[in-house]
């Protein structure tokens, strides 16, 4: 719902920072830039089934009326090119090369969220569960950790910390995709996370009333901008970007045999054995662009301690690993 966006729309250079308070034990990646070449590939397919506009009214109708399905297939555009889910309903998305459960983050979802420009740091954010599957038929849930306030009810405009949420979608503004990672999802004979042909979004009824509240993993209300009854109402898909998928990784397999990365960690100078004509570009876990070098060799001594990934590409060829600055 984007009825008085530009009120409301801000630059965020802040974002880089957000993260989740790790009470939970996982570790908390930062929003990606939709521009981040760690992105390999974006949704090529996307079947909605939209909610009501408002759950508590459903002879209104449904929500999404002119966003269509196609708005959430390929990179994102931003604030109106998006597609609508309305209350609890939810888009399935498919890929033409299945994700692979890779270092770090997998895959990330965008919305588009913006900011209260009297307070940066309150975000207008509209949530969802993210679901994964390996044959389109069973599907797993990622563990969803609500910790900002479950009351009073958030009004149509009402904002949130973004610090207090992990493993929602529509944690970031605009153009700025929620990360996930698929070791986060609990292991399960029927999802080969090496193999996850279907990523599912499910809108979170903002509501608190119990006859209609969404919860997250731990029990709580999950308090986000409600009633919006609108056909713009619910959760924005805007696109699902691919950072690990099999046909990289194939690329990453017969690679791994030429190359690699010495010394791992690494002090100051990392440098890829096996080959001459190389280039390497060094990223953060959440995807931003820290280094990169035209050689076999990458000055990483102005990097804090810490893990980093690094992408290696030669002849045509791309390699994509950790390694650990000391």
């Amino acid at each position: 719902m984007r009825k008085i966006l530009s009120i409301f729309l801000v630059i965020l250079p802040l974002l880089s920072v957000a993260q989740f308070e790790p009470s939970t034990g996982q570790e908390a990646y930062g929003p990606i830039h939709a521009d981040s070449s760690v992105f390999v590939a974006w949704a090529t397919n996307c079947v909605v089934e939209p909610g009501p506009m408002n759950i508590t009214n459903p002879d209104a109708g449904v929500a999404g009326a002119g966003w269509p399905a196609e708005n959430a297939v390929g990179a994102p555009e931003g604030t109106y090119g998006v597609t609508c889910l309305g209350d609890g309903g939810c888009a399935t998305l498919t890929f033409s090369s299945p994700i692979y459960n890779g270092p770090g983050p997998d895959f990330a979802v965008f919305e588009n969220g913006f900011a209260n420009a009297q307070d940066p740091n309150m975000l207008f954010l509209e949530l969802a569960f993210v679901e994964v599957s390996s044959d389109g038929e069973h599907f797993f849930r990622f563990p969803a950790y609500f910790n900002a306030p479950q009351e009073p009810q958030l009004g149509g405009m009402g904002c949130t910390d973004p610090n207090l949420i992990h493993n929602l979608a529509g944690q970031y503004v605009a153009m700025y995709g929620t990360p996930f990672d698929l070791d986060e999802v609990e292991d399960n004979p029927l999802l080969d996370k090496d193999n996850v042909t279907h990523v599912r979004v499910v809108d979170v009824v903002g509501c608190i009333d119990p006859q209609y509240a969404t919860y997250d993993c731990q029990g709580h209300v999950i308090n986000d901008p409600w009633p919006t009854p609108f056909p713009s109402s619910g959760f924005d898909l805007d696109a699902v970007g691919v950072i690990h998928d099999l046909k990289h990784h194939d690329i990453v397999d017969n690679t791994i045999e030429i190359l690699s990365l010495f010394p791992n960690p690494a002090h100051d100078i990392l440098r890829v054995k096996g080959a001459s004509s190389v280039s390497m570009t060094v990223f953060s876990l959440s995807g931003q662009q820290l280094l990169s070098s035209d050689s076999n060799s990458l000055d990483v001594s102005p990097l804090p301690n810490g893990i980093y990934l690094v992408r290696v590409v030669t002849e045509g060829e791309t390699l994509v690993n950790k390694f650990v600055k000391n």
